[in-house]
Order: structure tokens, then sequence, then C-alpha cells
């Protein structure tokens, strides 16, 4: 805010300045007339000039007026930057169109107005970053004003001679005055030339701290998520041993005592030993269906409601809603009959690959194929993220080998053109069905 305030005092009191200039140099046509006309000169004035040159008065009421506006239009839109660009981009011209005729009513002997305009072009639309397409223009037009190229296009009176209705004293005093206003003219416009960069480069330092702070922010995040992840699996590991111990720990401890007391029995009650066998065969039962219940809590939801396919399919659907993430799902399993471990490790491999893609590679399309290519099941998920060149296996990859490796399972990762992973399990006898 404290450096939009410099330029824009820079900019009022280059407004001021121009204004001072175009009324000096106005005036310089009033008076210079009068000279002439009081010291009888006209005649010879008239015979160096090529044409009839305007009445002074409508020089300097005409370039007072329409400089009036040009202030009007800058300081009015002001407010407006932001809410209506290409409002702003429309009184720009206006302001290069209106400056154009001031220059070219005072006879192009100045164009320090377009140091004003270009001032103003940087100023308005300093948050633009087509800015320099608007500048173009004003460089090219500060170029060629002057009276010798556009003495080619229109019929304009020499300001020069002006000057030289003058003693030497006095025209050489009038040029030095004309000289020193465009020079502070020009002083201005380097100051604020060099505000503005110096401005930009604190912008570009300013944000590059903050990029290095949202990276800072960000390696913090994966940080405390790889620490939330270590201590959920933490937790799921006590609440597993907890489940064994209250189920297979009580099955197998009541399955010892029986086959113990069968032991002691069997020589001297075998009708007894009989029915303690029995009972053991129901606690072995009773053991199996509670082993089970826990296995199928562990269970993802969606595997348990839909099935492997389904669940895949209604995993691609839920990514795909709340993002811009697009998922090819090429499912060749149709004959294959798996055992519950392999599908909830081949839906957690998948899982975390999409995880992955998009957390850490920034994709934006993802494809599945699930086949089955001489005896054993091909999982392929090919993204086309950013990839690397060297992998890292963190948390998440050594996840997926070690769930794998329950299975015979193997998987290899390459991180060229986005990032493969492909994962190879050996197909049972039984899981394939004609």
């Amino acid at each position: 805010m404290l450096e939009r305030f410099n330029l824009k005092r820079i900019r009022a009191i280059m407004m001021f300045w121009n204004l001072v200039m175009i009324t000096s140099y106005a005036m310089i046509f009033m008076f210079s007339t009068k000279y002439i006309i009081m010291n009888n000169i006209s005649r010879d004035f008239l015979s160096s000039l090529n044409y009839i040159p305007t009445d002074p008065s409508i020089i300097f009421f005409k370039s007072l007026i329409l400089y009036i506006i040009i202030m009007i239009l800058m300081n009015f839109f002001d407010h407006r930057v932001k809410e209506y660009p290409f409002e702003n981009i429309l009184f720009l011209l206006i302001e290069t169109l209106i400056g154009f005729v001031i220059m070219k009513s005072l006879y192009f002997i100045y164009s320090g107005i377009i140091y004003l305009i270009f001032s103003d072009a940087l100023f308005r639309f300093k948050e633009n970053k087509y800015v320099k397409w608007l500048t173009i223009p004003l460089i090219l037009l500060l170029i060629i004003s002057n009276y010798n190229f556009f003495s080619t296009l229109f019929p304009l009176v020499n300001a020069d001679a002006y000057l030289n209705v003058y003693t030497s004293t006095t025209r050489g005093l009038l040029q030095v005055g004309i000289n020193l206003l465009d020079i502070v003219n020009l002083l201005f416009f380097i100051l604020f030339l060099m505000i503005y960069i110096a401005n930009e480069v604190q912008e570009n330092e300013r944000m590059t701290q903050e990029l290095i702070m949202v990276h800072q922010v960000n390696h913090e995040l994966e940080n405390y998520a790889a620490v939330s992840e270590k201590i959920a699996e933490d937790k799921e590991r006590k609440r597993l041993a907890r489940e064994i111990h209250d189920t297979l720990g009580h099955a197998l401890t009541g399955i010892a005592a029986g086959v113990d007391a069968c032991i002691a029995m069997i020589d001297i009650n075998p009708q007894a030993t009989k029915q303690q066998l029995m009972v053991i065969s129901k606690v072995v039962r009773q053991g199996i269906g509670d082993v089970r219940n826990s296995l199928n809590k562990l269970r993802p939801g969606a595997l348990e409601q839909h099935g492997f396919k389904g669940a895949l399919e209604n995993m691609i659907e839920e990514f795909t809603s709340v993002s811009d993430l697009e998922i090819t799902l090429d499912y060749r399993l149709e004959k294959v009959d798996f055992e519950n471990t392999k599908e909830d490790i081949l839906f957690r491999v998948i899982q975390e690959s999409i995880t992955n893609a998009v957390r850490h590679g920034d994709a934006t399309h993802i494809n599945i194929s699930i086949y089955i290519e001489d005896q054993k099941l091909k999982l392929e998920i090919q993204d086309n993220g950013q990839g690397c060149e060297e992998i890292h296996y963190g948390f998440g990859l050594k996840q997926m080998r070690e769930r794998l490796s329950m299975i015979n399972g193997k998987v290899t990762y390459d991180g060229h053109h986005g990032f493969l992973t492909v994962v190879t399990i050996p197909i049972q006898e039984g899981e394939l069905y004609d």
C-alpha cells in the first residue's frame, strides 16, 4: 500500500508539471504572436511558414481543456482499476488519443505528456500481466512524436519559427527554459520508473518468501500426515492384538486345556473323552467364527457391500467427483474368484496409488489395468503426474510392498513419464474358472 502511495504521489506531481508545461508552451505561442504584431514583423513571420498558423488563443484553451479531461480520467477512475479492467483499457486509449491531439495542437514542440500516460498505464495496470502490450504503442508514439515526422502527414507549422522572432539572447533564454521543463519532466518519469521497478523487485522477493513458507508448511503437513499415519498404524496393531487376544487366544487356551483333559482321560473313560472332544470341536468352530468376524471388520466397507469390481468403481467415482482427476479402469477379471485377503490388498494398493498420484504427482489422469497373463494377475497403474528420477520409498510404497509379500506378490515402480506401478500376483489353483 505504501509503495502504491509513492507511485500515486509521483504521478500526481507529473500531472501538475505537465499542466505547467502545456500552459507554458501555449503561452509562448500567444506572447510570440503578440510580439510579432507589436513589432510589425507579421509579413516576415508568415513568409517563413508553409501554412497559416492557428489562432494562439484557440491553441491555449484547446490544449488546457483537453489536458483537464486527461486529468479527470486519470483521477476519477483510479478506484475502478480492479473492478473494471477492460473499461480502464478503453480510457487509457482515450488518454493516448487526447494526448496525441494536444501534441498536434502544440505543433509537436512538446511530447512529454507521453511520459505521464506511460506512467499512468504502469500505475493503473500494475497487476495486469498484459500491461507490457499496452505500453508498446506509447513507446512507439514517443519515438516518432516530433515535427519532422508528422509534418509529412499533417499540415503543421514549425514551432521554431515562433522562437526565431526574438533576439538571440531572448531566444536562448526561452530555449533554456524549455529544456529545463523537459529535463525536470524526464527526471520525474525516471523517478517513477525507479520506484515502480523497486516495488516489482520487492513484490517478487515477497512472493518468493511466501512460496518458501508454503513449501515449508507443506513439508510440515506431510511429516504430520506421516506421523498421524504411523500413530494410526500403531493403534490398529494394538486393536488387532486385543482382537486376537480376546478371540483366537481365548479359543486356543480352551482347546489346549480340553486336549490335556482328553489325554488324561482317554485310557480311563473313553466315553467322557468323546464328550470332551465334542466340547473342543464346538470351541474350535466358535473360534473360527470369531476370527472370521474380526477379519470382516478389517475389510473396507465398499468391498463388503459391492464386491471387488464394484468397490473399485465406487472408489473411482468418489475420487473423480471431488476433483478434476480422470480415472480410466480396464477390468478383465471376469473369470477370477479371489479370496478376501487378495481383494483387500489389491484394493488398498490401488487406493494408495491414486492418493500418491494426486498428493505427490499432481496427476490429472490415471489409467488402471487389471488382467491375467501367464497364470499371473497383473495390475498396472499409470498416471500423468510429475514422476521422479529416483524412487523414494516412503511409508505408502513400503506398505504396498509389505502387503503384497503376504500373498507372494511383487511390485515395481517407474518414475519416468509420470509414475507407473506394476503389480504381479501368482494365481492359485481354483481361483480361475471357465
